[in-house]
């Protein structure tokens, strides 16, 4: 058994069967150079355990938030499988001690979420891989549930989807942005964006990117439609 998961198999209470996934879980892409290797990373584990959370997710979802529409357990649910999110799941449950990245890399590997959030996704491929569905689903279901079961709402987490799933409620329309101005230089550039629905301006904001004007023109539109949270 590799040494250097003995901490991990116990953490998850895990007889690992191929510990090379979990290995590759763990490698960034960066790391074949070093290695002289080449795809023997995370990418694949990636994808796959990537679906597997957002089944056991939506699930909990599901199950602990009974009165709540479609579109609401889909912001919901996307509270949890974001970026940060999963970046934060992975510090917390001590994953990011065993990543491995090239020496280039090695500086930034930390602090990067999406970074994170791949090795989150990809360890829960390997387990999915070594030890069958019903392993890992109760290592999910456990890191997730509590936090599931106690979550509201958050439209300031992601305002952009929020919008779109309260609008598509009742209709399939779905929104569209624009981008009506560009002020200042290419160092110190501001964006303003208009959100419409069903050709009708309803909100607008304003941003140093394209995608904060977008998010500040949801969130313009959600407070002009007193949405409940």
């Amino acid at each position: 058994m590799a040494s250097e998961f003995i901490r991990l198999y116990r953490q998850f209470n895990i007889l690992p069967k191929n510990e090379e996934l979990y290995s590759l879980a763990f490698t960034h892409s960066s790391y074949n150079g070093m290695a002289g290797t080449r795809h023997q990373d995370y990418e694949r584990l990636e994808f796959l355990g990537d679906s597997v959370i957002g089944m056991v997710v939506s699930e909990l979802c599901y199950i602990y938030h009974p009165d709540m529409e479609q579109g609401k357990l889909s912001v919901l649910k996307s509270q949890f499988i974001r970026t940060a999110a999963e970046a934060e799941y992975c510090r917390k449950l001590g994953l990011n001690e065993y990543i491995r990245v090239g020496a280039s890399f090695a500086k930034d590997a930390s602090q990067n979420l999406s970074l994170l959030e791949d090795v989150f996704e990809a360890f829960v491929g390997a387990v999915y891989l070594d030890q069958g569905l019903d392993t890992c689903y109760r290592i999910v279901r456990a890191i997730f549930e509590e936090d599931v079961k106690n979550a509201k709402v958050d439209m300031a987490i992601n305002p952009k989807s929020y919008l779109q799933e309260c609008m598509q409620a009742d209709k399939k329309e779905s929104v569209t942005y624009k981008i009506l101005e560009e002020r200042g230089s290419s160092q110190d550039k501001l964006f303003v964006a208009a959100v419409y629905f069903e050709g009708r301006e309803i909100g607008r904001g304003q941003g140093k990117s394209k995608k904060a004007a977008e998010t500040e023109a949801a969130s313009d539109a959600l407070a002009k439609m007193s949405l409940p949270e």
